[in-house]
């Protein structure tokens, strides 16, 4: 257990000093709190197995204690981990939680950052894009019309994947997504995980092979379960929010979006902000 918590604490935290967005800040409090839920329910695991270890040694230990609490003693001083070991079992689904979740939140992230830009200079949608006159004729204001054209390019881009959201990045909004190929790697391999769980059993298909390709360190294999250990969650998750961070100061630098401390954002202080500082 000890190990698990250490690792939970190498997660990639930015300091809730970092200067951010509001959409950036909402991700990085959703980031927390998938993350603070993990830790939660493995410390009460921890404590469990030492509140079962310490009754059971008392009782053993007391002068009116029966054969069956000395054999309850012995039984627990061999296997003092029984709830840690049951919450091993269910490693697979914490990890396709946990990875769902942050992905997701990555991906809100993205269409947010977008909404803002284009709520700040519209013509950036502009495109070769045919929008039906019945489509448009929906709305009386300039501002709804606007938000429907955010949502319809957001929901294309999403389907489109990370090859059609670089792209957008970088012609729409003069910022380039990624500053090496392994972030891209691990970015596009981070979110067709998520696909594959979703939509798959997480069972590793063609579709997420073509996608994905051969990525140091990670082994997929084709029509085996696929799910991330813990360092392996770490790296994707630390490359996530590292790529979200570096677009995030060089969107609102272009577009004069709002920044500010994270904690100026956020007024709540997560768990493992507590743990980080008191380390």
């Amino acid at each position: 257990m000890d190990k698990t918590k250490s690792a939970i604490l190498e997660f990639f935290y930015p300091k809730r000093t970092v200067i951010c967005t509001r959409t950036f800040s909402n991700f990085l409090a959703d980031y927390y709190d998938n993350v603070d839920h993990l830790f939660f329910i493995t410390s009460l695991a921890a404590r469990a197995d030492d509140t079962l270890v310490t009754a059971a040694k008392t009782l053993a230990n007391i002068s009116s204690s029966t054969h069956e609490d000395k054999e309850r003693w012995e039984r627990v001083r061999a296997d003092p981990q029984v709830t840690a070991r049951e919450l091993r079992r269910f490693a697979r689904v914490l990890s396709r939680n946990l990875t769902n979740a942050i992905v997701s939140g990555f991906q809100r992230y993205f269409s947010e950052i977008i909404q803002a830009t284009a709520l700040k200079r519209p013509e950036i949608l502009r495109s070769g894009q045919t929008v039906r006159v019945d489509e448009i004729l929906r709305f009386t204001r300039h501002s709804d019309i606007v938000s429907y054209l955010i949502d319809k390019k957001i929901n294309e881009l999403s389907y489109g994947g990370i090859r059609d959201m670089e792209s957008y990045f970088r012609d729409r909004l003069g910022t380039e997504m990624f500053s090496t190929d392994r972030q891209r790697a691990l970015l596009t391999a981070f979110i067709e995980i998520r696909n594959i769980n979703v939509h798959n059993g997480s069972i590793v298909n063609d579709l997420f092979l073509s996608k994905v390709g051969a990525i140091e360190d990670f082994n997929f294999v084709r029509g085996k379960r696929f799910h991330v250990d813990m360092d392996e969650l770490t790296l994707l998750s630390d490359n996530a929010i590292r790529v979200a961070l570096a677009i995030d100061r060089s969107v609102a630098s272009k577009f004069k979006l709002q920044r500010k401390a994270h904690k100026a954002w956020d007024s709540t202080t997560s768990l493992s902000s507590k743990i980080t500082k008191s380390k």
